[in-house]
This record gives C-alpha cells, sequence and structure tokens, in this order.
C-alpha cells in the first residue's frame, strides 16, 4: 500500500499544480549559483551565460556559472567536492546517486519542489519521482526522457546492398526475439566474409547487449555488477522475478559469450579491446542506446546513408536507468529555493530551455528549411549534453531528433516496460570489501568475454571461480536479504 500511497500523493501533487507562481526579484539578495555539467567549452560561450544571466537577473535575481566538463570529469568533481563539503549548488548525477543520498550530499527536494517546482512538478510522471524516493524523500530531479534501455543496432543497408549480403531479415516481422538474433549474427558473418566492415570489422558488443537480450534490473545501480532480478518475460529460464541471481553463472550468459566468441573468430568484432563500432568510422553495424530510435533518422542525414533498426529487445526501464540523469541540488547550497526557481523556470519556459540547452540563435544555431534548430559546428556552438539537461523534453528538439518527439514519447510511455522494483536503492555499506573484491574481477573478465575476446571454454570457469573467491555469494544474499525488506515495506 505504500507505494500506492506515494503515487497517489504525488498525483494530486500534480493535478492540483498549474504555472509557477511570479517571484518579485526585489526581494531577494543577489545570489550566484554555480552547476556542474557535461558540455564542452567554446568561444562564444561568454555570451550565452550573458543572456541567461539577464534572464535569471530579471526573474530571481541570481545568476549562473556553469563548469562544463566531460562526463568522467564532472563524476571526479562530484566526488571531490562531496569529500571536501565544497560549496556549489547544482551538480549532475547518475549511477552514485543512493550513495550520495547516504553521505547527505544532496539537499531533500519534496518540500522544495511543492513551493518552487510546481511545474516540474505537473510535467513530470509519477513513476520518475518514485524511482528516486530514498526513504520518504527524493534528492534528485530526473530528467524526463524515458531513461531506458532500448538497445538498436544501426544497420547500414547501403553498405548490405554494396556487399550483397541479404536484409529481408530485417523487415520480417514473424520472427520472434531469438530468431532475429539468429539472423543478425548470420548477417554480421557474411558482412565479414564479404569485407564489407572499412575497418576489419563490422560491430562491436560491450555488457550491454547482454542485459538488452535478456532483461534484467541491476539491483547495485551498476548493469556490471552481478545481483540482478529479471525484467518483463524473464527470459532467463526458470528464475521467477524478484528472486536475485548472478547473471554470469546462467545459461544464458554462456550462450551469449559463446555468440560473441563465434563472431569474433569470423571477423564480426575489433581484436582490439578499446575500440568500438562507430558511425563517424564509417562501420555498416552500430549498436545504439536510444529510445524510439529517435536520432536514426538524423543520423541518416549527418551520415548519408540508409539506416534500418534491429532492435535486440523491447524498451524496459529500471532504478539505475532512471538514476543514469539527474541533477541534485547540494546540501552546501547557499540557497537552495534559488536553485529550484531556476529548474522550474526551465519547463515553464520553453524559450529558456532552448536558450539553455542550444545558446542564442544566430550566434549558436540557426533553423534549416523545416525550422528545426540547427546547432553549429565551429567554436562559436554552445553545447551541454542535453541527455543529462533535466528539460530535455522541454527544450525545442533539435535537427537530429523528430520535430514529434513529444508525441512520440507520449505513445513510447505507455509501452516501455517497467521492472518489478523501481524505487529500489542498495546500501553497500555492509559489504564494501566483498563487492570492492567481485567488482575487481569484473574488471578483469568481462569486457574480454563480452567482447568475444576471451575464449569461453575457458575464462568463463576461471572467471566464475574468481567471483565466487572474492564473495559473489555474499553480495547476492545481502541484495536478497534489502529487497525482500524493501518489497515488505513498499507493501508488495
Amino acid at each position: 500500500m505504500k507505494k500506492l500511497c506515494l503515487l497517489l500523493v504525488f498525483v494530486l501533487m500534480m493535478a492540483g499544480f498549474t504555472a509557477f507562481a511570479e517571484i518579485d526579484p526585489s526581494t531577494l539578495d543577489p545570489y550566484e549559483i554555480v552547476w556542474y555539467t557535461v558540455g564542452e567549452v567554446h568561444e562564444k560561450d561568454a555570451e550565452v551565460e550573458a543572456a541567461i544571466n539577464a534572464y535569471l537577473t530579471e526573474k530571481f535575481n541570481c545568476t549562473l556559472k556553469i563548469i562544463k566538463g566531460t562526463y568522467n570529469e564532472t563524476v571526479e568533481k562530484m566526488q571531490y567536492l562531496s569529500s571536501g563539503q565544497e560549496k556549489f549548488d547544482l551538480v549532475m548525477i547518475a549511477n552514485e546517486y543512493a550513495n550520495y543520498v547516504a553521505k547527505e550530499a544532496f539537499y531533500p527536494l519534496s518540500d522544495l519542489i511543492q513551493e518552487y517546482g510546481q511545474d516540474i512538478l505537473a510535467k513530470w510522471p509519477a513513476s520518475l519521482w518514485q524511482a528516486v524516493t530514498i526513504d520518504g524523500e527524493f534528492y534528485a530531479v530526473p530528467t524526463h526522457k524515458y531513461s531506458c534501455s532500448h538497445y538498436y543496432f544501426q544497420i547500414s543497408i547501403d553498405q548490405a546492398n554494396e556487399a550483397g549480403v541479404d536484409v529481408e531479415w530485417v523487415y520480417d516481422d514473424t520472427l520472434d526475439k531469438f530468431e532475429r538474433w539468429d539472423a543478425f549474427k548470420t548477417f554480421t558473418k557474411e558482412l565479414a566474409a564479404a569485407n564489407a566492415g572499412p575497418n576489419g570489422y563490422i560491430t562491436s558488443f560491450s555488457s550491454a547487449q547482454f542485459q538488452a537480450l535478456y532483461p534484467y534490473e541491476a539491483l547495485t545501480g551498476n548493469n556490471e555488477d552481478p545481483g540482478v532480478c529479471v525484467v518483463g518475460d524473464g527470459s532467463f529460464e526458470g528464475v521467477e522475478h524478484n528472486v536475485v541471481i548472478n547473471q554470469y553463472a546462467t545459461p544464458e550468459f554462456e550462450a551469449f559469450v559463446k555468440d560473441t566468441y563465434e563472431l569474433a573468430q569470423a571477423g564480426v568484432l575489433p581484436k582490439d579491446p578499446d575500440t568500438s563500432a562507430s558511425l563517424k568510422k564509417n562501420d555498416p553495424v552500430v549498436v545504439t542506446q536510444d529510445s524510439m530510435a529517435k536520432r536514426l533518422a538524423g543520423n541518416e542525414k549527418t551520415y548519408k546513408h540508409d539506416f534500418e533498426p534491429y532492435f535486440t529487445n523491447y524498451a524496459f526501464t529500471t532504478t539505475d536507468k532512471i538514476y543514469g540523469s539527474m541533477n541534485a541540488i547540494s546540501a552546501t547550497s547557499g540557497d537552495p529555493a534559488r536553485v529550484m526557481m531556476f529548474l522550474n523556470a526551465c519547463v515553464a519556459d520553453p524559450e529558456f530551455a532552448n536558450l539553455v540547452a542550444y545558446g542564442i540563435e544566430g550566434l549558436n544555431w540557426d533553423r534549416n528549411e523545416n525550422g528545426q534548430i540547427t546547432r553549429h559546428a565551429d567554436e562559436s556552438k554552445w553545447y551541454i549534453n542535453t541527455a543529462y539537461y533535466h528539460a530535455f523534453i522541454i527544450a525545442e528538439p533539435d535537427n537530429t531528433l523528430p520535430v514529434n518527439m513529444v508525441e512520440m514519447y507520449e505513445a513510447f510511455g505507455k509501452e516501455l516496460a517497467y521492472s518489478d522494483n523501481v524505487g529500489f536503492a542498495f546500501d553497500e555499506s555492509g559489504i564494501l570489501t566483498e563487492l570492492a573484491a567481485v567488482r575487481q574481477v569484473i574488471s578483469q573478465y568481462l569486457d574480454p568475454l563480452v567482447g568475444g575476446l576471451a575464449d569461453p571454454e575457458t575464462t568463463l570457469p576461471a572467471f566464475l571461480d574468481a567471483l565466487n573467491a572474492a564473495g559473489v555469494d555474499v553480495v547476492i544474499d545481502e541484495l536478497q536479504n534489502q529487497l525482500d525488506a524493501w518489497r515488505a515495506d513498499m507493501g508488495f
């Protein structure tokens, strides 16, 4: 019943909220919001920041200092800021969310968002808030973009035709999931035999493709950690829902790594562990994580290829997928209310959302013949990675996205499969030693196995033995205990 009550509260909250009330900026002291996010620094950034700050000064008597970096740089910066109790206001946060909540690094948002974030509450699905709620409170604003596992391979029909390899299976809707997987493997081997890969391989694999083929929720928040539950149709044979398993000790994982090794021997996969198939390198079959294949048409224009998508499975979402793109207000912020005003303004005002996402029209972007935003490619462009921008669905789609993206999302949201345990947050503090040892084993064995670079006949048994020696059973048992307690507390 607790889960139902939580959802009902959010539904009632959203139903009762309309637009955010005007705030008299003269009643507020000046304040600078410091935001760490994923992006790139370019020559014209100061002009965009000036425009953003003119808007924020007029509305809320505040300014915004944006500190951009790569994803890894931002993650590392968060570690430094948290450990040093440094003052800042807003940060992109992903799968380490629950750990930082346990460290009390973030400001609680439920009261703050009701007072200053009404537009966000009115437009965000209740399921997103459920996913980020820990012990009855939430500490981040998730990005509204239906974060999910929806992997597909972008197949260049042009390159397949040029190589003389049949593509009819791509259009055959009568094939079930594993028949399509078998057809895909045959297709890639035929491309390799025809030397269709300009760089000596056809495609590339990672552990994400295993999860896509056999849907599971990663209960630690890291999809490579052992300890998962099945999602949806339960592709792991004989495994019940909400039973925690070591996915690597299953016949399904064994079958997958045997497939990847066979494909590697056939020349389908790169021999260099650091190499991945890429559209920029003109590889003929490129794996992509992209809900609804919304960027496929844009890629066709950019790379001048006729692409068709091969989805390994249906789209599903889990707690860790939603965790993958959020923004949190720091517990050290000098004015959390002002930060929430900024976040809400990005949702309340689509023109301001465009400004933050793309910069200034004419300076950083123009409109094409279809009226779509087209970013400048030179040093005058403004770039934050909109995948980590909470107002992704509010800002206008640029020319890499469909014009009707919002309508597509509304339909897609009705089809998206949710895991059984959205909102479960694992406390790893009691098994840090075992988890660290298990992750060390993963770092040694997993990539070579899923990338086809290690013979599973010898490497898989060694991998499983090493996991057992590292204490994987302790990890599985602790996950099961916490999951059972959480589900009981939620009234499941």
